[in-house]
């Protein structure tokens, strides 16, 4: 449990893992503005030495680069931009370090090398970043609120557990619709006059009986079979 809770018995934070991988991203974004703008800025911006020249090409990537990489405060946790930019100052210092281990006659161009492409975006980027991070927190001073313990977490668990019981058990005893009632059955229209003398006249069938659909000549073989029946029984 202690690689998770802390000595005040709270959650330890996950914001250094997310401080690292937005560091990582503003280092990817620097890196790939640089490889994309350092020709064009190079033959459009022309002052009058050199180091002027690189100092103001330097600024542009850099205000670029932290306007994109500020697009983090959309995020819902508003510190995830400024300490991006707290870990890029700590990757400059690595390579910093890094390069004065290097042999002599190589430490300098590479110290150059570093200040040159490292060093303004962390001084812009924290710069702004910082700047509208503190501002946001002026306006909202609960922006960053005091992390609860675990026991506060779990009180506030069971309050919540609790809370909806109430609902649950309102739900399981509320009265259930009622189901419709049956639809009566319509009586059957009685039989016409007409269609009684039929069924007296020629029987069931020729009252619109299931036998009532019979063509001429069913009728003619049916009347031909009642003659030789009669006849056979005269005989």
């Amino acid at each position: 449990m202690g690689f998770f809770i802390d000595k005040h018995h709270r959650r330890k934070s996950s914001m250094a893992v997310t401080a690292f991988f937005a560091a990582l991203i503003d280092l990817f974004v620097f890196g790939i503005l640089y490889g994309v703008l350092s020709e064009p800025l190079y033959r459009l911006v022309r002052l009058g030495s050199e180091a002027s020249s690189t100092v103001v090409q330097g600024i542009l990537i850099a205000l670029l680069g932290t306007a994109l990489c500020c697009l983090q405060f959309l995020l819902r946790d508003k510190r995830i931009a400024p300490y991006g930019f707290a870990g890029l100052a700590v990757v400059l210092l690595m390579f910093y370090v890094g390069a004065s281990f290097l042999d002599a006659d190589v430490r300098s161009d590479m110290l150059r090398l570093i200040t040159l492409f490292g060093l303004l975006p962390v001084l812009v980027g924290n710069a702004v970043s910082w700047g509208i991070f503190l501002a946001l927190k002026r306006r909202n001073p609960q922006l960053v609120a005091r992390r609860k313990t675990l026991q506060e977490e779990i009180r506030a668990a069971a309050e919540a557990s609790a809370a909806k019981e109430p609902r649950k058990k309102a739900a399981q005893t509320a009265p259930q619709p009622a189901a419709p009632a049956p639809q009566a059955e319509t009586p059957a229209a009685a039989p016409g006059p007409q269609a009684a003398q039929d069924a007296a006249l020629f029987g069931p069938e020729g009252a619109g009986g299931p036998m009532s659909g019979r063509s001429e000549q069913e009728e003619a073989m049916l009347l031909y079979m009642d003659d030789d029946d009669d006849e056979t029984s005269d005989y």
